[in-house]
């Protein structure tokens, strides 16, 4: 009993550490071969709305919704944020914004400078950079960063399900938003209207009504890091059982 609970110790380190650097390391990226047309020749698509402003009550907050454009973006998944997080508090008082999706499309693809960029998605944001000289260069203007905003439960699953890897096709509104609280102003949001802005407010606010995979990434890979802490808890649980069978020692 002993040398399998010293065992079970064991493996339970190696995998927590195998956790910790996948949680660390870049999500491979499809080869630019494995890439759709589609994602390789279109732009978004924007154009104008005459939607008026719409209201809608998320997890107890009141959204104010100003449309500003109907949109429609196709590109590949290179990073992505989880708003609705368990761990993610601060993003408690924006229910609706369920995550920010990075991706990248055209020409960014095609001369393969993609995968030559390291990306970081934190809260509302998408954070690229690379090391020393970059050839072909990187089209600052083929990547965006798109805070998702579900139409219903359908589309609210779909997002949850797109990982890095994955090429998708959104489509909706591009939004400014207002968030109240029993009538108490929480904050606002607007939505950028171009592709070639950078830093604050640069960030596409895209109430989505249709979202498509239109070809899947690896979601082993994705979601290796989640699998590996999965088992590290598995074998902690288990360590705690064989101790606790453990017969005492007279």
């Amino acid at each position: 009993m002993k040398a399998l609970q010293r065992g079970l110790a064991m493996a339970f380190l190696l995998c927590s550490c195998v956790a910790i650097y996948l949680s660390l390391r870049d999500v491979p990226l499809p080869d630019a071969s494995l890439i759709d047309e589609t994602i390789k020749a279109s732009e978004p698509v924007q154009a104008a709305s005459d939607r008026p402003v719409f209201t809608t009550i998320i997890k107890g907050y009141t959204y104010t919704l100003t449309p500003r454009a109907v949109y429609d973006i196709s590109g590949l998944v290179v990073s992505q944020h989880r708003g609705d997080a368990l761990v993610n508090i601060g993003h408690k008082a924006d229910p609706g914004n369920i995550k920010d999706v990075c991706v990248v499309w055209g020409e960014a693809i095609t001369n393969g400078s993609y995968r030559k960029m390291k990306y970081v998605s934190g809260e509302f944001t998408c954070s690229f950079s690379w090391s020393g000289g970059l050839t072909p260069p990187f089209n600052l203007e083929k990547i965006s960063n798109n805070h998702l905003i579900p139409a219903d439960a359908t589309v609210a699953r779909r997002i949850r399900n797109i990982r890095i890897g994955d090429q998708v096709r959104m489509q909706g509104l591009l939004v400014d938003y207002a968030v109240t609280e029993n009538g108490r102003a929480i904050f606002t949001r607007r939505t950028s209207l171009t592709r070639s802005d950078t830093g604050n407010g640069a960030c596409e606010i895209l109430y989505v009504t249709e979202v498509s995979v239109v070809r899947a990434g690896s979601h082993f890979e994705a979601d290796a890091a989640t699998y590996a802490w999965y088992t590290s808890l598995g074998l902690l649980v288990a360590v705690g059982a064989v101790w606790v069978a453990r017969p005492p020692v007279l």
